[in-house]
């Protein structure tokens, strides 16, 4: 199979940009029936600097032209061609990668996972698909696999090992990369062929004859072989690659039989020890979008509050964020439990600060609920991450005694659990006074939420602008608009506690509260979703 990168000139200037499009276009012309595979560098149509506000204008200029020298390179050399541009999609431009048949027709696209963050934010490109549950995308074509990474997707090593689960044959790389040097560029494509055990093809732009980095177009074979390079020339890489489909066997450790590299790797995966990914995997609370609930306590109405099945049915119902209640024990673990007492939540008797976890285990938290769940144990604050970690955003609620001086190896040692389960970016302190002064000392890292207090129900905003809380939750009657405004001019997000109530809540939406804590999670969610809609 004879395959072909172009690889032309980086566009340093709008002008010079216009000069790379007419050389890709030239180069697909030039393309003879010799080829089997074709294969453009990423944004095609925007292949240079080019300022924001004329980026979707320079790419509507170019695509159709793109487009037909694609289509009539794929049919004049009876070639698959593959154009990676800036594409039309749902009324929205999109980062695509475009698999054109010999026919002309067109066998599939591949949308970029991992958008660099300029490119919604500056160059208004489409970056919803991203957000949402979804397999890497293969395209097969005469039975060869085809799987496709472009530019910043190839840091991503979860997305990479859930590629090598593809199975796919080949890689098709489409790139800029302008400032990755040839060594790096080298290893990132190496490590890619050898972990997805398929060959590797890459097309990128020349960033100048006498750079060391960009270009570097590239074929490597799954063993991670450089089988040709194109470091800064411009024009076209092409090469022979006698059997596509071809694999690399190891030894299954020392001495041991013949195997598939993927699969000696994949076969000592643990389920533990790595970061949280997948589509199970939400935003975490600086990208999640508002307005949103929460599901107070788990999903209580139905379940034992602050336990395990709680929160698990709410995240099963797609809750944006849990809300719990975090007691220190008298040997110092974060318990969930809401009140200071035990009488109302167990079978037990007397204050969570005077038991050991020791003794809070030989309690029942599931019989005053329902007898059917007798026996659910007490659920500490490192099992909820265990479970969940990254699941959900977690509104956590440290508890304190009014006019204590609040634990400070408390705070210390619930900061350490958020970042030892990579959830620190998914959780934030929600608590007094007390509790705020003492993670500004120990952990600010951590994002809060002032809470009410008793003797000064109508200051909270005030409060929670003196501990530079960027949330701040506002309780039942104590709130009017005033304090919705002026929270938010002082850039600090607005969570209510509570409603059960749809009416309710979509009469707070309206003025502009960002998060409701909920009960009834289910209610309050379908009103939101209604308020959203109109």
């Amino acid at each position: 199979m004879k395959v072909c990168a172009i690889q032309p000139p980086y566009g340093h200037t709008p002008e010079l940009a216009e000069k790379t499009v007419e050389f890709i276009i030239n180069e697909l012309d030039s393309c003879d029936e010799s080829l089997d595979l074709i294969l453009t560098p990423e944004y095609s149509n925007t292949p240079g600097t080019i300022p924001p506000e004329q980026a979707l204008a320079f790419a509507d200029k170019w695509r159709q032209k793109l487009e037909d020298a694609a289509v009539s390179a794929a049919r004049r050399c009876n070639a698959i061609v593959v154009l990676s541009y800036s594409a039309r999609a749902k009324n929205c431009e999109r980062n695509t990668s475009r698999v054109f048949l010999p026919s002309g027709e067109v066998a599939g696209e591949y949308w970029k996972q991992q958008l660099v963050l300029s490119e919604p934010r500056d160059h208004k490109v489409d970056n919803s698909y991203a957000l949402l549950p979804r397999t890497p995308t293969v395209v097969e074509v005469n039975g060869l696999k085809f799987g496709f990474v472009i530019c910043y997707d190839a840091y991503f090593n979860e997305y990479i090992e859930y590629l090598a689960a593809q199975q796919v044959d080949m890689v098709l790389v489409s790139a800029m990369q302008r400032a990755e040097t040839f060594d790096n560029l080298r290893l990132l494509n190496r490590m890619l062929a050898f972990r997805t055990n398929a060959f590797v093809l890459r097309a990128s732009y020349s960033m100048g004859e006498n750079t060391s980095a960009g270009g570097t177009s590239l074929v490597v074979d799954p063993a991670g072989k450089i089988l040709a390079d194109m470091e800064s020339r411009t024009g076209k890489l092409i090469y022979d690659i006698p059997d596509p489909k071809w694999k690399y066997m190891r030894s299954n450790s020392f001495g041991g039989s013949m195997i598939l590299n993927d699969k000696f790797i994949d076969q000592g995966r643990t389920p533990w020890a790595y970061r949280p990914a997948g589509p199970f995997v939400r935003l975490d609370d600086n990208r999640m979008t508002y307005p949103r609930v929460c599901a107070h306590r788990g999903f209580h109405t139905q379940l034992p509050e602050n336990t395990l099945p709680a929160f698990g049915a709410a995240i099963a119902l797609g809750a944006d964020e849990i809300e719990f209640d975090l007691w220190e024990t008298r040997d110092g673990i974060p318990v969930a439990i809401h009140d200071s007492k035990l009488d109302r939540v167990s079978n037990g008797t007397g204050f969570v600060r005077d038991k050991t976890y020791a003794e809070l285990l030989k309690l029942d938290f599931g019989s005053k609920c329902h007898e059917s769940l007798a026996g659910l144990k007490v659920v500490t604050f490192e099992e909820i991450l265990q479970h969940f970690a990254r699941l959900t955003v977690m509104n956590v609620h440290i508890k304190s005694v009014a006019g204590e001086h609040f634990s400070r190896p408390f705070i210390r040692k619930i900061a350490q659990l958020l970042h030892a389960y990579d959830c620190a970016e998914h959780a934030y302190f929600m608590g007094d006074s007390s509790v705020h002064e003492a993670a500004l000392e120990v952990a600010p890292e951590i994002t809060r939420c002032m809470a009410f207090e008793d003797d000064a129900p109508w200051d909270i905003v005030e409060r929670a602008i003196r501990y530079n809380c960027r949330k701040v939750q506002l309780y039942m009657e104590y709130y009017n608009q005033q304090m919705i405004d002026k929270a938010h001019e002082n850039n600090i997000l607005c969570n209510y506690f509570y409603t059960d109530d749809p009416a309710k809540a979509k009469e707070l939406l309206s003025m502009g509260m960002d998060t409701i804590l909920t009960n009834s999670y289910l209610l309050v969610s379908q009103a939101r979703d209604s308020f959203c809609a109109k």
